[in-house]
């Protein structure tokens, strides 16, 4: 869940600032309110007399999003030594005290800071001000394309900067992205979108997004790898992690997957200390999630299940139910089955 920070510095921005957390909360956002020593009621956080910078600096390598209730140029001043980057420093959003205006100041993109702007506008019934070029112009910018399915794409400050000053231009930037992908992103006002990737015109910058291999590689084409695919296991006992490795590959390659595109590994508790499935999401960076045979019995139903391994482990698939679970969705492959390990992949019901 995404930490908030609401800072302050007067009564009056003290009164807003409670009422925007009570606002906040009831959306289930999880929030944290500092005020001035001076201002601050029982059991709310402070910071004393001289310590405001300071304070909003640890808030600043702390949470995902600032809030600050003050004038803008007061937090360009105390924040300028900690900037980094777009790329990591957390959003922050400006209102003034009556909260007549909400402003996404920094990392409007990446960080989040537009969505949160048009959200707290919308609690607090003010006005966003939000100045990046793809936002006014109403295109969608590669860098929020790519958040909506957890992409990633190389040479990030570079492309993005390319294509999201092409939009922002009107100018032609091809789209191929996966039918089942869609439903992740909102809009993809801006981009002329193809069917297909043979419809590409030589010469005019391509996005694809995309959790296969096999696309072309030049200058013109930006692959936008999602991060949305779960991947359920189920194995032998003491399975070599040499066998493990070599089970993946060939599942990958069997349906031309990207190993970029995993997000989560899933299998049932009992395989919880199996070293070669714990190494398989530390190398691919995924979530490591176990289920009981209860929790996954329902969604076992919907596949071919083994009497075996119904005896064995107490439900009667464990692969194809465990991705199955996992991710709210059906599987999208056939049950992997070789090397006495079992795979199957799903993809998240929602990011």
């Amino acid at each position: 869940m995404k930490k908030f920070a609401v800072i302050a510095l007067t009564q009056g921005g003290a009164t807003t600032a409670r009422h925007l957390i009570d606002q906040l909360k009831k959306q289930e956002y999880k929030v944290e309110l500092i005020l001035p020593e001076r201002l601050a009621q029982r059991d709310e956080e402070f910071y004393s007399r001289g310590t405001f910078s300071a304070t909003i600096q640890q808030l600043f390598r702390k949470y995902d999003c600032i809030v600050c209730i003050m004038a803008t140029g007061i937090v360009v001043r105390a924040l300028a030594n900690v900037i980094v980057d777009k790329t990591v420093d957390p959003a922050v959003i400006v209102m003034d005290e009556k909260a007549n205006h909400v402003i996404s100041l920094l990392s409007g993109h990446v960080g989040g800071a537009n969505e949160w702007t048009v959200l707290i506008a919308r609690l607090m019934k003010s006005e966003p001000v939000i100045t990046t070029a793809t936002d006014i112009e109403k295109v969608q910018s590669l860098d929020i394309l790519a958040k909506k399915v957890n992409g990633w794409y190389p040479n990030f400050k570079q492309n993005t900067k390319k294509i999201n000053r092409l939009l922002a231009e009107k100018g032609l930037v091809e789209l191929y992205i996966e039918p089942y992908l869609i439903k992740y992103v909102q809009h993809l006002s801006g981009f002329k979108q193809l069917k297909s990737v043979r419809e590409h015109e030589s010469g005019i910058p391509l996005v694809v997004v995309s959790d296969h291999t096999g696309f072309t590689k030049n200058s013109d084409i930006i692959h936008v790898v999602p991060r949305v695919n779960v991947l359920g296991l189920g194995c032998r006992k003491n399975v070599t992690i040499t066998i493990m490795q070599e089970a993946f590959t060939e599942f990958c390659e069997q349906h031309q997957l990207l190993w970029q595109s995993f997000i989560k590994l899933a299998s049932i508790d009992i395989k919880s200390h199996e070293g070669a499935i714990q190494y398989l999401a530390s190398t691919l960076g995924c979530q490591l999630e176990f289920y009981s045979a209860a929790e996954l019995k329902v969604a076992s139903k919907n596949y071919p299940e083994s009497a075996f391994v119904l005896k064995t482990v107490g439900v009667g698939n464990v692969a194809c139910a465990a991705a199955d679970y996992a991710s709210g969705e059906h599987t999208v492959t056939e049950r992997y089955a070789n090397h006495e390990i079992t795979m199957a992949l799903s993809r998240l019901s929602e990011i």
